[in-house]
């Protein structure tokens, strides 16, 4: 069965065209924010498909950026290996390479060196929101909104 992915508006609403027919479509999803984020739906073609709905605030890039991590919550002065997974105006997922103490609400320092033309340096301050083994889910300290390399590169890539 085809899958659509789709990003879910501030305002609760998609938009997206049936991957059979193309034919256009705008609906909202407000019923579906607490709860249900895939959706099995039926086209007036008759051809069934798969919605797939993202509500995070913003755009969600898979990247696999080598970096460094430090803990600023330890005494300790080490950084480790890291790949970062996925990248936000307001976060990042990254995975360590060898083990370290990292718990939930730690603040962390995070630098690695964007894979593009620009090769911009990411140096930033984030806290620990999720741990899924050894991949982390962090949100910056300072939101982004002034890391114009950070816009740049999500957005232009």
């Amino acid at each position: 069965m085809e899958t659509v992915r789709v990003h879910v508006n501030r305002d609760n609403y998609i938009a997206f065209s049936c991957p059979h027919c193309s034919k256009p479509y705008r609906i909202s999803v407000a019923n579906f924010k607490n709860n249900k984020h895939e959706v099995i739906t039926r086209c007036s073609c008759e051809k069934r498909f798969e919605i797939e709905l993202n509500f995070r605030r913003f755009y969600r890039k898979s990247v696999q950026i080598e970096g460094e991590v430090m803990n600023l919550s330890t005494s300790q002065n080490v950084w480790f290996s890291m790949t970062v997974l996925n990248l936000s105006m307001s976060g990042l997922r990254f995975r360590l390479k060898d083990p370290a103490t990292i718990k939930l609400d730690d603040l962390l320092q995070v630098k690695f060196t964007l894979d593009d033309q620009r090769a911009d340096l990411i140096d930033k301050e984030v806290i620990v929101r999720d741990i899924r083994k050894n991949n982390y889910g962090c949100e910056f300290n300072n939101l982004a909104y002034e890391e114009k390399e950070l816009g740049f590169y999500l957005f232009t890539s």
